[in-house]
């Protein structure tokens, strides 16, 4: 096939610091996808590449950095079998830009950090706790009340449904895959974050229920009550004192 795209001994800098590539050669041919990985998204990369072929089409990937490695593969009729196609690349288009090298700095940890003027302290992990309740914290798992069908987060022993009031009548509920709409929602530049403001805010979900949640992929002046929200598993702190990261749900605009 016919030659579409030559690329001969590329070098790329960024910020003149960080040689991203040097001695980069491709020759791409005409209806073939080829994507340029490094350590960083490779596995992102791949997949979204795999969800644009069909049957017997040739996709090349090539690394660089770390030493250096390149791998062709040739699309099966399995391609064909692939679920929620398209899916990862649905969300790559929806991502927040990190624009600032100097935060993903902070984010690694590389730069220091000042807690904040009111000293925050992340509270010690109780890991019997995070035992405990894991089916809340991992799988956001509230109840029902099986008598009237009132949800509710966290789970509870009597029904919050004020025309109920049953009680030990409840059944587990799942809100993880559940959209919902943002009730109300404030941002904190007083408590200490990794990208200040701090946002949060009070979710209405479809079907019932409602909680307070920290807000991620975002910024303070994008958001309005009532703006639909999805829920996505992301850390929520870090216990530098006992290595311990912990995780739990944050809600992230549907775009």
């Amino acid at each position: 096939m016919a030659s579409i795209l030559q690329v001969n001994n590329i070098e790329v800098v960024y910020k003149d610091v960080i040689l991203v590539l040097k001695g980069m050669s491709l020759d791409v041919e005409e209806g073939k996808i080829v994507t340029i990985l490094g350590n960083n998204g490779a596995g992102k990369m791949l997949i979204v590449a795999l969800e644009e072929t069909k049957p017997g089409d040739k996709i090349l990937v090539a690394s660089y950095g770390s030493g250096s490695d390149a791998l062709l593969f040739q699309v099966t009729e399995k391609i064909k079998e692939l679920k929620n196609k398209g899916k990862l690349k649905k969300y790559m288009g929806e991502k927040e830009e990190l624009k600032s090298y100097e935060k993903f700095l902070s984010f690694r940890g590389i730069l220091p950090k000042e807690i904040g003027i009111r000293v925050e302290e992340i509270a010690p992990t109780s890991l019997s706790l995070q035992w405990r309740e894991q089916k809340a914290i991992l799988e956001l798992v509230g109840s029902r009340c099986k008598v009237c069908g009132t949800p509710q987060f966290p789970q509870e022993r009597i029904c919050i449904n004020p025309d109920c009031g049953t009680v030990d009548q409840m059944e587990d509920y799942p809100f993880s895959d559940k959209k919902g709409k943002l009730f109300t929602y404030t941002g904190d530049n007083l408590t200490f974050s990794e990208d200040p403001p701090a946002l949060y805010g009070i979710v209405d979900f479809e079907g019932g229920g409602r909680y307070w949640f920290d807000i991620t992929d975002c910024r303070l002046e994008s958001l309005k009550v009532g703006q639909p929200v999805q829920m996505t598993f992301r850390r929520k702190y870090q216990d530098q004192t006992r290595s311990i990261y912990g995780y739990f749900w944050k809600a992230m605009p549907i775009r």
